[in-house]
């Protein structure tokens, strides 16, 4: 329980310690004081570019999402005991997880290529 404390306090500070350049807001916002306008929420760019940075972070999310199935079947095969069916299992998330991976990866130049050459 203490070790718990221990790192939870650690992993609190370090945060702390970040935070500040995390949250810091841009000189922007202060160029127009007497304004009263909060900064345009509004997406910047031509909507090719938009569509771009949407596509990323979708498949930046996929790409989480299949390391979170690698790390679960990393614990299936660590916990499998001897177990052969749970072992054949982790093998095919991990099977399906590495394809994934591989075909996010392949999304990601394409859509960075076509991004190059269209803009």
């Amino acid at each position: 329980m203490k070790n718990l404390a221990l790192k939870t306090s650690a992993m609190l500070a370090t945060f702390g310690a970040y935070a500040t350049n995390a949250f810091a807001q841009s000189a922007s916002f202060f160029d127009n004081p007497q304004g009263g306008a909060a900064p345009s929420a509004a997406a910047q760019g031509t909507l090719g570019q938009n569509v771009t940075l949407i596509i990323n972070y979708f498949l930046g999310i996929l790409g989480l999402i299949a390391v979170a199935f690698l790390i679960y079947a990393g614990v299936l095969m660590v916990t499998a005991g001897g177990n052969d069916e749970q072992i054949g299992k982790a093998r095919k998330v991990i099977t399906y997880a590495v394809i994934g991976i591989v075909i996010i990866l392949l999304s990601w130049t394409i859509v960075t290529f076509v991004a190059s050459a269209l803009g």
